[in-house]
């Protein structure tokens, strides 16, 4: 076997150079993508948009309640257990929160502010120890979290 007969190595080729160019560019490009986005202004948040159909849902279901309510078919403390229920599962289709067993301070502490502030104001005429009258500011209070939110 001559010289003649023996292969060469790979010969570096201008395809090799255009290669690396390309993984440097992409690398740099991932690097600096936070960056890139921030500077287009997709950085900016946005308030949560809730689908229609969702909003008047559960503006019925507090309709609802607050109809039962004022005939007399429950009483203030099974309405505010209802309501407490009803502003759990908006926050669970509203922000895809697991909030079944969801305390205001569990809410206040996850930054629901909105949702912390309305269960909070059920809790007091769910749990009251005298029997509370009025559910009206409650249920306006259920009302302006879901139109707040939508």
């Amino acid at each position: 076997m001559g010289p003649a007969e023996l292969v060469g190595p790979l010969q570096i080729s201008v395809w090799w150079y255009v290669a690396a160019g390309v993984v440097l560019l992409a690398s740099l490009l991932n690097l600096f993508a936070p960056l890139l986005r921030a500077a287009a202004g997709s950085g900016m948040k946005s308030r949560p948009r809730i689908p229609i159909p969702v909003r008047s849902t559960y503006m019925s279901r507090i309709a609802h309640v607050e109809s039962k309510l004022g005939a007399g078919e429950t009483d203030v403390r099974d309405s505010a257990r209802d309501l407490a229920k009803i502003v759990r599962e908006f926050a669970r289709d509203a922000w895809v929160v697991r909030a079944e067993h969801l305390t205001y301070r569990d809410a206040a502490v996850a930054g629901l502010d909105d949702l912390a502030e309305t269960l909070s104001s059920l809790y007091a005429a769910e749990f009251a120890e005298d029997d509370a009258n009025d559910l009206g500011p409650q249920i306006a209070g259920a009302r302006k979290l879901v139109t707040r939110w939508s």
